[in-house]
């Protein structure tokens, strides 16, 4: 394959683990000799600076809305603009990620000639859709050629849900592991101010309704209670702050657990944590995992989603049910308690990273994929 003109269609790039695996897609795709362009359809969003393709390959649109496709609103000046983007690059797939890109990618497409590929990837949005979002999304999809899940589960999900699927593939996310490599634990706890005595349960994530922080914040008071040694440090930031820090303040639990905003040293982060944990309610197959992965942290998480692709039970890590804070302590504390546990999980992570979750081998898997499509290969 040599060459390929590819354009990822987002809302924004806005801080995401969407957001975070088009960016790696895109450069992955120029590191392999390829032509990644970029259209953001509802503004630049706070990630945009870190797109490095020359400015003749991105567009920043404004989704206005302006006529009526059944129950959505479309902007006819944003989708000229994208079709017009898409013909005058030569675009021969195009890919887009989440609803409304699905929508404006596909009848965008009808306004060129040669049409390009249409392939659609659904990161997790089926699983929190309502049902009216749920019936569009059955018509919407048949804008397009070929649907990626990022989870098996995912694929399940839409097998159930909805009827007359286009083809499927599954592609795991994956993401750079240099980032989190090659790192002195003791000098990042250091310089973040812990001891030997205090034991970190760690998260990154965007503070929404999604990743169930209210739960962990329920469990950390029972863990606190009887492990007084322990510290839970939540980074990111989202709709659900303000609520967050006054349940904080309700709890009584002070320094003990921390929501420490928007950080741009996550891998130091992850670094200082003892162990990871992700509470989510749904999830496709998140990026916080694969980070902890490539950190080699034992992970606590919900059996949701993509998350059992990623953690096998005792071996990566503990499965809990979500929405459940006393089973959610409970491992906690049993993963507190085991350090020879901690070890062999540690470990196992990393090598569980480099054998399936590299940036590389999703970069390889959509490379393959868009080859098959462009020569009317059945992928």
């Amino acid at each position: 394959m040599s060459g390929r003109r590819i354009c990822m269609v987002v809302n924004n790039l806005d801080v995401g683990g969407l957001e975070k695996v088009v960016l790696s897609l895109l450069e992955g795709l120029e590191d392999a000799g390829h032509e990644p362009h970029l259209v953001c359809l509802k503004g630049a969003g706070q990630m945009f600076d870190a797109v490095r393709l020359a400015p003749a390959r991105r567009l920043v649109l404004s989704d206005t809305g302006r006529w009526q496709l059944g129950s959505r609103s479309v902007s006819l000046g944003a989708l000229w603009q994208l079709g017009r983007f898409l013909r005058e690059r030569r675009i021969e797939v195009v890919h887009s990620h989440n609803a409304a890109p699905l929508v404006y990618a596909g009848l965008a497409r009808l306004l060129t000639w040669p049409r390009p590929r249409h392939v659609y990837s659904e990161h997790n949005q089926l699983y929190s859709a309502s049902p009216t979002a749920l019936s569009r999304f059955r018509h919407y999809v048949r804008l397009a050629d070929w649907v990626v899940p990022v989870s098996h589960d995912l694929r399940a999900a839409l097998e159930r849900q909805v009827r007359r699927l286009p083809p499927m593939t599954v592609i795991h996310n994956g993401i750079d592991g240099r980032r989190f490599s090659s790192r002195s634990v003791a000098a990042d706890r250091a310089a973040l101010g812990l001891t030997e005595e205090n034991f970190v349960f760690g998260t990154c994530v965007v503070l929404s309704r999604q990743k169930g922080l209210p739960y962990l914040l329920e469990a950390a008071g029972t863990v606190l209670a009887a492990e007084p040694r322990c510290r839970f440090w939540v980074a990111g930031d989202g709709p659900l702050r303000t609520e967050l820090e006054q349940r904080v303040a309700d709890a009584g639990l002070g320094e003990r657990f921390r929501l420490l905003g928007h950080r741009e040293d996550v891998p130091a982060l992850l670094s200082a944590f003892d162990a990871y944990v992700l509470p989510s309610l749904w999830e496709g197959l998140p990026l916080a995992l694969l980070e902890a992965l490539a950190m080699g942290k034992p992970i606590v998480c919900t059996s949701v989603g993509g998350n059992p692709e990623v953690v096998q039970h005792g071996v990566h890590g503990l499965l809990v049910p979500p929405a459940n804070p006393l089973a959610l302590s409970e491992a906690l504390l049993a993963l507190l308690h085991d350090a020879d546990l901690r070890r062999a999980m540690s470990v196992a992570n990393r090598e569980r990273f480099e054998s399936s979750f590299s940036v590389q081998a999703m970069v390889s898997a959509h490379l393959s994929l868009y080859e098959q499509l462009c020569q009317g290969l059945t992928p």
